[in-house]
């Protein structure tokens, strides 16, 4: 237990120093190269979901108004049938008063 563990601490320092010693940049540009790279994946995410949000939101829309125009004409069409209906009607009423 005792040889893991001093294993395990050796390793962490050894890979602590070399990854120093062969890092590109200094600590401080490469916090900012990834605070930028994080900025841009974040706000391409972003742009990504509002894009979809957008599309979605005019399928929407166009569903609606597709079922808006639909009812429009159903209820047209229903008021030219009892148009006729009524129109039957008093051309019948007319002739049954006239008997």
């Amino acid at each position: 237990m005792i040889r893991f563990l001093f294993g395990f601490v050796l390793g962490a320092i050894v890979g602590a120093s070399w990854a120093t010693l062969m890092a590109p940049a200094p600590g401080r540009e490469t916090r900012q190269r990834l605070e930028e790279a994080w900025r841009e994946r974040t706000s391409e995410e972003t742009r990504a979901r509002a894009q979809e949000a957008v599309r979605l939101a005019r399928g929407g829309v166009q569903t609606a108004r597709r079922r808006v125009e639909e009812a429009l004409k159903a209820g047209r069409q229903a008021q030219e049938e009892a148009e006729e209906e009524m129109q039957t009607r008093r051309e019948e009423a007319i002739k049954g008063s006239e008997e």
